[in-house]
């Protein structure tokens, strides 16, 4: 199984506009639809994704190659008695993909997750994104559910994961 190359850290940060920024520019770059938003659909985004997480308790963790951000991903606690870490938002730099970058930050997240007390993570992605699907499956989670978006043709498949603690081997 791959590993995160040793010249990425991945590091928590703030849920404020400088440190979001970076993400969010990110963000566009990573998207082929939002790649030519212009700088006030950007801040409208920027924003949008503050307030989101806005009075809750948020993890946002990002992979840095020397100070540049090249991965990321946000999620939020969620769920009746906020037992389900919702993730997000997530996303890997064009030239930075297929290093394990995601894999590690899934797995960061899901440890922060049961630390937390945690007992689920949830996430969705569109059913054209192969790579996210394969990944989350690999990483132990269940397609539990489908549903379509107003925002573009296609199907969101929900993914559910049960976190448990590592066993050690015998």
């Amino acid at each position: 199984m791959q590993t995160m190359p040793d010249n990425y850290r991945i590091r928590k940060v703030a849920v404020d506009d400088e440190q979001l920024r970076p993400l969010i520019d990110l963000h566009h770059e990573c998207l082929p639809s939002r790649q030519h938003a212009a700088p006030e659909q950007k801040a409208g985004f920027l924003a949008e994704v503050r307030d989101a997480l806005r009075g809750r308790e948020a993890l946002v963790l990002a992979v840095f190659d020397a100070d540049r951000v090249v991965a990321y991903k946000v999620a939020y606690r969620t769920g009746n008695r906020h037992e389900i870490l919702y993730s997000w938002l997530g996303g890997v730099h064009p030239h930075h993909r297929r290093r394990g970058l995601a894999r590690a930050l899934i797995r960061a997240q899901h440890a922060w997750a049961l630390e937390s007390g945690l007992t689920h993570v949830e996430t969705q992605t569109w059913g054209d994104n192969a790579g996210m699907l394969m990944l989350n499956l690999q990483e132990g989670f269940s397609i539990v559910g489908a549903t379509s978006g107003p925002d573009r043709p296609g199907v969101r498949v929900i993914l559910r994961k049960t976190l448990s603690a590592p066993t050690l081997p015998r």
